[in-house]
């Protein structure tokens, strides 16, 4: 599960970084992609809030009172 999720979070981060890399080379090309580029904003975003979140659940689990 920890291969497919951090293949998964690479391959965002890459699609991100081709849109940035098309951006630096004119605006012709970025118009097509950039609906595109909006959804892998949201989804990496969302994928870092979500993964945040259960990482401060799963070391509030560990909380001794």
């Amino acid at each position: 599960m920890d291969e497919i999720l951090t293949n998964w979070l690479l391959g965002l981060i890459a699609a991100l970084l081709a849109v940035l890399v098309l951006d630096s080379t004119g605006q012709p090309f970025l118009d097509p992609l950039s609906p595109v580029a909006n959804v892998l904003a949201l989804v990496t975003f969302l994928a870092f809030v979500i993964l945040t979140g259960a990482f401060l659940v799963y070391t509030a689990s560990f909380r001794r009172e």
